[in-house]
């Protein structure tokens, strides 16, 4: 069986890639080296994806390296006999080096920088973009601290006014490095090339956006200098084999504790999800009352009718039973949580079952609120678990503000991965699953039309399932599920249209996703991978 998986692109943090900066000059990679393998990376997209020749550039560098970058751009558009006019945004004499070695070289040239300090200036930089074929902008990098405000605002707004192809410079000028929000503005790309790594602001939303088409450079960082990094893209990992001898039992037991009265989506969508994605045999424990409506639906899942409370609920005296129904049907991987209610006797009887269950778990949905009450029961299982919450559950989980979890979500996730020992799947556009080891991926498929409700109980029954097919290790089975959810999603949106895509629609794709996982996985790196140059 071929192996897929090969493909493996670590993203760092700005603090991440100034250390791997600093270090390379240990092996004789100065700054002049790396500014220059930049600048030359820059042009080298440009010349593939746009051409030079004819053609008008207009190149808005600031007075940091991330300026000194473009400059190399512009002398290697020059001496291509592209068209240039470079504007300086800021006072020349604050280069330092490399970036000051890069500015004298143009001069020495004879391409004279319009430099530009207050609002005054501007009206040469209009005129320029008005006439402009492309905008090369190295305004500011990594180095952002705070809101975008002044004429560097201005500026920005500028560029995005006239809407000319723009490239960018390491990042979106206005984006955040360790986050991909906008402070305040920012460039809105065509083609961003960034060095060394791609930082969490190229890859986390808006950021991502606003990068265009992403390109990536190692430029002459040595390879061991990236390999301490713990956070990558989520990549295929080779699926296992469907032998053709298997039976139900050979593709994974799910159960799942899930559903209550007027919460018929959540035990449906999981169970059913489990088998579509390749799962061999669903069992579903819930409440007597929900059966009826759900097998009427769904007669592939196997019903376990359950003892409920006055509100229509899981009752704690159905613990017994689940314990028995794990144990007789050696059932292989639970889900536990969604759609049970916030009912405090249901909600001490999830608890109970996280603490007990000696299997691999998924909690989510309201089994996260459960377990947020003593998240130490996670501390203590025996069995790898699975959390999968949106942000908001996240926030009660680790009990910090919504906020700060987005000022910093790759770290705080990993963080809340090593303390609970749990992979945590934090939902959202571009989901993050942190390891108990520290390690963080992102996954890139998926798409707003999958904003909706019912979308993570497809997810839980979708992780459920790799682990049922042989992805026994269930932080690889957690990756691809969330990598396979998202691609049905997509497959679906492609066809219809983003606005009607519901869970239905979704899980009626699962089934193609899985094919290309097994046929063409290079389609995933393909279609969602940023471009190595």
């Amino acid at each position: 069986m071929k192996n897929y998986s090969y493909y493996s692109l670590k993203v760092c943090s700005v603090e991440e890639m100034r250390k791997i900066d600093e270090e390379a000059v240990k092996y004789g990679i100065n700054h002049l080296i790396l500014m220059e393998n930049a600048g030359t990376a820059v042009y080298d997209v440009i010349v593939s994806q746009i051409g030079v020749k004819g053609k008008k550039f207009t190149i808005i560098a600031g007075t940091g390296n991330n300026g000194g970058d473009a400059l190399v751009a512009a002398r290697r558009i020059y001496a291509m006999n592209g068209l240039i006019e470079v504007f300086i945004v800021g006072d020349p004499e604050k280069y330092r080096e490399p970036a000051k070695t890069m500015y004298e070289v143009i001069v020495k040239l004879g391409i004279k920088p319009h430099v530009l300090k207050t609002r005054d200036d501007l009206k040469l930089l209009e005129n320029s973009l008005m006439n402009t074929d492309v905008v090369v902008v190295g305004l500011i990098g990594i180095g952002l601290k705070g809101e975008v405000t002044g004429i560097y605002r201005d500026v920005i707004e500028l560029i995005n006014k006239y809407g000319k192809i723009v490239v960018s410079v390491d990042i979106p000028s206005g984006i955040d490095g360790n986050n991909g929000k906008v402070r305040g503005v920012a460039v809105r790309s065509h083609y961003t090339i960034t060095f060394g790594l791609p930082k969490y602001g190229n890859i986390l939303y808006p950021g991502y956006h606003y990068c265009g088409k992403l390109y990536v450079s190692r430029l002459s960082y040595p390879p061991v200098l990236l390999e301490n990094v713990k956070t990558e893209l989520n990549s295929p990992v080779t699926l296992p084999e469907r032998i053709k001898w298997g039976h139900k039992g050979t593709f994974g037991k799910l159960l799942a504790v899930s559903g209550a009265r007027y919460y018929y989506g959540a035990p449906y969508y999981t169970a059913y999800s489990f088998l579509r994605a390749g799962g061999g045999y669903a069992r579903l424990a819930t409440p007597a009352s929900v059966v009826p409506v759900l097998a009427s639906n769904c007669s592939e899942i196997v019903y376990h009718p359950m003892e409920e409370t006055n509100e229509g609920t899981l009752s704690l005296s159905s613990y017994e039973k689940i314990v028995k129904i794990i144990d007789e049907y050696g059932v292989d991987i639970v889900v536990a949580g969604p759609g049970v209610s916030l009912n405090e006797e249901t909600q001490e009887l999830i608890r109970m079952l996280v603490e007990a269950v000696d299997k691999p778990i998924i909690v989510d949905g309201d089994g996260i609120t459960a377990v947020s009450r003593n998240p130490d029961i996670l501390k203590k299982r025996r069995s790898p678990t699975v959390l999968t919450p949106h942000p908001l559950e996240f926030s009660r989980l680790m009990n910090i503000e919504i906020s700060e979890l987005q000022e910093n979500p790759i770290e705080y996730l990993r963080k809340a991965s090593i303390e609970l020992r749990s992979y945590i799947v934090l939902k959202g556009a571009h989901s993050l699953i942190g390891y108990p080891d520290g390690h963080v991926y992102i996954n890139m498929t998926g798409n707003p039309g999958m904003a909706k409700a019912g979308m993570g109980d497809v997810l839980n029954g979708t992780i459920a399932a790799m682990y049922g097919i042989g992805l026994r290790d269930l932080g690889s089975a957690t990756r691809m599920g969330v990598l396979i959810h998202g691609l049905a999603g997509d497959l679906a949106a492609n066809e219809l249209g983003e606005d009607g895509i519901t869970p239905d629609l979704v899980i009626e794709y699962l089934p193609r996703a899985m094919r290309i996982m097994r046929e063409n996985p290079e389609y995933v790196i393909e279609k969602y991978m940023p471009i190595e140059i």
